[in-house]
């Protein structure tokens, strides 16, 4: 009836994957032209006998499920939805290899119950909902995760074992394995407010989530050296999620024909670590449970020291700095915080930490976006802003420091000049004192200035221009002529303009591209290895028949 309104459906999706691999290598080419197998005498380049080599391999994974949802409204104010899931993957083992995911979600609408009718004109929506869910991740490091499998090494790269002379054929038993490796399931809760006013030109909602993630794959713990072996994943880690989404619209058009809208978007949301039983010590090179996602760990810096007097009197002062064997001019001076004499990162746990505290943390936070637009009589213009406003960077790589490890690993950009120099260098002194630097004096013996410290960490925050567009919908009496429906010309730029403190060699939004560190004290050690994104202009017509 008009009341009761249902709404059914079910499905099943299936997933196959299969990799199936073949090399094969021989030396001694003996015509270059002619890059066959057949055609080499198995020497090397230094005459060496090398037998040819035959690999290969296969990988095959498959998921299924099975999913279905039920929704019911009653005359559009009380809304109710069910879902669920069943699903299944090969990557586990019989018995774990199935799960059953529910969700649910109810929402009241307000706006549509009799006594709203007097308010109706000036709010027109105003829905409370709210929500359960549950999703599974297979997420493992392998294709086989609870299988333990052998590897089969060909003779030519089997090792160092020698029987008569020659390599035999090798087999590798596998790392150890949990047998009952399972599903990770995150668990979201869910509410949430939709406002709408003045005949809907003015909407928002606003949502606050907690997820939780549930026996996540990660390090069992560690068992004793004497095992030999490294303990196997196990599904032992929990991870927490706060977060909330803002969403505020106001759309109109003015009696001369223009139509404008502003759309404005927040959020933000923080990961805490419920629980990681393989780090017992507590350490904070890794994660640890109570700990945030993205915290950085390091020193306070009171800045350069500009004498050598300086520097001698902070050395009294805190008891010395034990990262080098001489600390001179140009120098970092750190903080001392736990009042112990001299500058140390104790065991490096949470219970002894030395010196070294929760300096920032590399997370997003407060993903913003404007979304302006506009029309009048066939042309339209669309502008959308996006941005963080709090992120901290540490970066160490020779990207950012210039100076490195040695002259092999160092960079020499324009903004590495702004280094520390007591006096004037160069063959005549061309290069003037700075005793004001921005980085400490260059050294490729020692790191003791590069620690992970306030000074040198990076605010990520950045707003960006990261869509213009603006275009022109020929008049219909024109293009049905020819016809056409809709003709539209259009120019668009994007990553136009962007406003941060971020030192310029670096894009707030690729800034940790290539990223290889796993620790979680997240420094980035290839920071900059990105492709910067480029800033492009197009243009284009659009046709509808």
């Amino acid at each position: 009836n008009d009341a009761h309104h249902f709404k059914a459906m079910a499905g099943f999706q299936a997933e196959e994957m299969k990799q199936s691999f073949f090399t094969a290598k021989a030396y001694g080419l003996l015509l270059e032209d002619l890059p066959e197998l057949n055609l080499t005498n198995s020497l090397d380049g230094a005459g060496n006998q090398r037998i040819p080599e035959v690999s290969g391999y296969r990988n095959e994974w498959a998921t299924a499920g099975f999913f279905g949802r039920i929704n019911y409204d009653y005359k559009g104010k009380y809304l109710a939805e069910v879902n669920m899931r069943y699903d299944g993957t090969s990557r586990f083992r019989r018995g774990n290899r199935w799960e059953l995911y529910p969700s649910f979600s109810l929402g009241w609408n307000m706006a549509r119950e009799d006594f709203w009718q007097p308010i109706e004109s000036v709010v027109n929506t105003l829905k409370i909902r709210g929500s359960y869910g549950e999703l599974g991740n297979q997420n493992t490091t392998g294709w086989y995760p609870t299988y333990r499998v052998m590897e089969l090494k060909s003779a030519d790269n089997a090792g160092t074992w020698l029987q008569g002379g020659v390599f035999p054929n090798t087999a590798r038993i596998g790392d150890l394995i949990s047998t009952v490796l399972t599903w990770e399931t995150v668990r979201s809760w869910n509410i949430g407010l939709d406002v709408g006013m003045l005949k809907n030109r003015l909407t928002g909602s606003f949502d606050l989530y907690t997820r939780y993630t549930d026996n996540m794959v990660g390090p069992a713990p560690q068992l004793p050296n004497v095992l030999g072996i490294t303990a196997p994943k196990t599904n032992n880690c929990d991870l927490k999620t706060v977060g909330w989404e803002l969403e505020l619209a106001w759309n109109d058009r003015l009696k001369n024909g223009l139509g404008y809208g502003v759309k404005f978007l927040l959020s933000d949301a923080q990961t805490t670590i419920e629980s990681y039983p393989s780090n017992a010590t507590h350490s904070i090179d890794t994660y640890y449970a109570g700990g945030k996602l993205g915290d950085i760990w390091g020193y306070e810096t009171i800045g350069i020291a500009k004498t050598q007097e300086e520097m001698n009197a902070h050395l009294e002062k805190v008891g010395g700095q034990p990262f080098g064997s001489e600390w001179n001019a140009g120098d970092i001076m750190y903080a001392d915080q736990d009042g112990v004499a001299g500058i140390t990162e104790g065991a490096k746990t949470l219970e002894d930490h030395g010196d070294l505290k929760v300096i920032g943390n590399s997370t997003p936070r407060y993903h913003f976006g404007f979304d302006l637009s506009a029309d009048w009589k066939g042309f339209d213009l669309r502008a959308f802003f996006q941005g963080v406003m709090k992120r901290d960077i540490w970066n160490r790589t020779n990207m950012f420091w210039g100076v490195i490890n040695n002259q092999w690993w160092s960079a020499g950009l324009k903004e590495h000049g702004d280094y520390f120099r007591a006096e004037a260098t160069g063959l005549n002194s061309e290069i003037a004192a700075n005793t004001n630097a921005y980085y400490p004096r260059p050294l490729f013996s020692s790191d003791k200035n590069q620690r992970t410290q306030t000074r040198y960490l990076q605010d990520a925050s950045y707003i960006r221009l990261k869509n213009l567009q603006f275009g022109y919908t020929l008049p219909s009496s024109l293009t049905k002529k020819i016809s056409v429906d809709r003709c539209r010309i259009f120019v668009s730029g994007e990553n136009l303009w962007t406003g941060t403190s971020l030192s310029k060699l670096f894009d707030p939004e690729t800034v940790d591209g290539g990223n290889t560190d796993n620790n979680a004290n997240v420094a980035i050690r290839n920071g900059g290895n990105a492709y910067p994104l480029s800033r492009t202009w197009s243009f284009g017509i659009s046709v509808t028949l």
